[in-house]
């Protein structure tokens, strides 16, 4: 009796695991989810990098905002109801001839994702790089990690706790000012990227549950 239960077991290891050969290989156990935004707005006064709407809004909104799963397009693209809300604390010493410096911690990124949909993001420490190029065009980069605080993305989607974020702006050149040497104000526009490693839908996980399940009663069996 015992021995036709383990030769049963067995059998639905060997149909268990054939169906999941044909399943898993399309399934990812966390790929990388990849949100891409334009239309970003900035202004610094010397001290603080914050969102600048150009119409004296708060937050600022957002041109487009494209939302990508391993590279796959996971939804429309979105251009309403979009916008970001930055704020990056005590950011000093930039040089006017180029040059990186870091900010303090205890930032954040709200990004508004359609209706109903958002992101908040708490922010380390940011990498700020001020590149002048021979002092006719000036870039602003931005780049730090993120802990998520709250999330409700479009798509069913739903992001790990840590994002890389970052910005790519050019200055205005009518805003710059400067002081001894450093940049004391600008406004600046370009695009946004916060990416990080998507969390898997519990069927997917429920399947490789039943994977690993079969693997080992068939160990066993061979044993």
């Amino acid at each position: 009796m015992a021995l036709r239960t383990i030769q049963s077991i067995s059998g639905v290891a060997v149909a268990i695991g054939l169906s999941l050969t044909l399943i898993l290989p399309s399934l990812a156990l966390g790929g990388t989810i990849e949100i891409e935004f334009t239309g970003v707005d900035i202004g610094y006064g010397g001290t603080d990098i914050v969102d600048q709407d150009p119409f004296s809004g708060d937050p600022d909104p957002l041109t487009s905002v494209v939302i990508t799963e391993d590279g796959v397009l996971a939804g429309p693209i979105l251009t309403s109801s979009i916008s970001q809300d930055l704020y990056i604390p005590q950011v000093t010493s930039i040089s006017e001839t180029g040059g990186s410096t870091l900010s303090a911690a205890g930032g954040s990124l709200l990004l508004q994702l359609g209706s109903g949909s958002h992101l908040d993001l708490d922010l380390g420490q940011v990498d700020i790089n001020y590149v002048d190029l021979n002092g006719a065009v000036q870039f602003v980069f931005a780049a730090t990690v993120g802990g998520v605080s709250a999330q409700s993305l479009p798509y069913g989607l739903e992001v790990g706790q840590q994002l890389g974020v970052s910005f790519q702006t050019q200055v205005s050149p009518a805003s710059l000012t400067t002081s001894g040497g450093i940049v004391t104000g600008f406004t600046a526009s370009g695009t946004g990227d916060v990416r990080g490693a998507a969390v898997p839908e519990p069927t997917c996980l429920v399947l490789w549950t039943l994977a690993i399940a079969g693997a080992c009663i068939l160990g066993y069996r061979q044993k």
